[in-house]
């Protein structure tokens, strides 16, 4: 027992680190300090920000939402993240598209090589996919509550990605 090894009676860690073998504290995702005692944020949205780096909820209306690297993403390594638009509550979330070019559909017609997978309706499994120059500048993705999502993949960037302005639109008669 480690605690018993560093003369503790009780685990002196905080906010869920443990004490290793050599008495310092192993500190969780989201947490800092000797003893794990600062929360900097929580561990779900440390974990995504560890492994996910370009994952983002974006909150501010006339945001430009764009892919890592863009215009210039090639030469990238594979892209895979989410994008999160959140509206205020009784407004939806407004995607407006200035660009978007990435790896056309194959052969078989699926996009298998990059996608954006857009949900305008969050409670759904599947959104809509999208690839290639399919999305023209000036389209226009609404959610139908508050948040749109893009999932977005891209196995080996090849083209300039996609950019997009989002904004906010009230719900008539939302209280």
């Amino acid at each position: 027992d480690w605690l018993k090894a560093c003369k503790q009676e009780s685990d002196p860690c905080k906010n869920g680190g443990y004490t290793q073998k050599d008495c310092s504290c192993a500190c969780p995702l989201g947490t800092s300090g000797d003893k794990c005692e600062n929360l900097d944020m929580n561990y779900n949205d440390a974990l995504v920000q560890k492994f996910s780096p370009n994952t983002a909820i974006i909150k501010t209306s006339g945001a430009e939402v764009v892919s890592p690297g863009y215009p210039k993403q090639k030469g990238l390594g594979t892209l895979k993240y989410t994008h999160v638009m959140q509206a205020p509550e009784c407004h939806k979330a407004v995607a407006t598209f200035s660009d978007f070019q990435i790896d056309p559909r194959s052969t078989e017609k699926n996009c298998k090589d990059a996608y954006l997978e857009i949900r305008t309706d969050v409670s759904v499994v599947n959104g809509e996919i999208f690839c290639g120059e399919e999305i023209k500048n000036g389209t226009v993705f609404k959610s139908d509550k508050s948040e749109l999502i893009f999932h977005f993949y891209d196995g080996d960037p090849q083209h300039k990605g996609y950019k997009a302005i989002f904004t906010t639109e009230a719900i008539p008669n939302c209280r």
